[in-house]
């Protein structure tokens, strides 16, 4: 017999260009898609048909519509530095399994110093992989989804 174990979700904030390639590649390995960004000019359903949900909201109210457990995988690719940590700030206080952040190691260096100074712990800050993605020296935006995709599949054929 096999078990039969419920679609991991994963819940992309930011509906940019890196994010088409992620939620197309995620849709077709098995992941449930739940596209989220503020504008709707970019989080439609024309830009992402295979996308299971789509939330034209800001940060916090998605936070407060989404339910998040520990089949849950988080990605923060948004327009801006500071849109992705109020994303990483708010997702490190729910059980996602995964949380990734893109951004250059300055980048990243900078917000997890702003996330320190707001209270949030080493340990918080451990569960937090930034810059996203296995390193596979990609360069294209399939390439990034790539090497994202490839980091949520290590993290979901771990045991828990």
């Amino acid at each position: 017999m096999d078990p039969l174990l419920p679609h991991p979700s994963l819940l992309i904030f930011g509906a940019g260009h890196i994010s088409l390639s992620l939620a197309h590649m995620a849709d077709l390995i098995g992941f449930r898609v739940t596209v989220t960004d503020d504008r709707e000019e970019f989080a439609n359903p024309q830009r992402f048909p295979g996308a299971d949900r789509i939330l034209v909201t800001s940060v916090p109210e998605a936070f407060a519509q989404l339910s998040i457990n520990d089949n849950t995988y988080l990605v923060a690719v948004t327009r801006g530095h500071e849109m992705d940590e109020e994303v990483v700030a708010h997702a490190l206080h729910t059980p996602a399994r995964y949380l990734g952040m893109i951004g250059s190691k300055r980048k990243v260096a900078r917000i997890l110093d702003r996330l320190r100074a707001r209270g949030f712990s080493e340990d918080d800050l451990a569960r937090l992989h930034a810059p996203i993605g296995l390193d596979i020296n990609a360069e294209t935006v399939e390439e990034i989804a790539v090497s994202i995709l490839a980091q949520l599949i290590a993290v979901r054929r771990r045991e828990p």
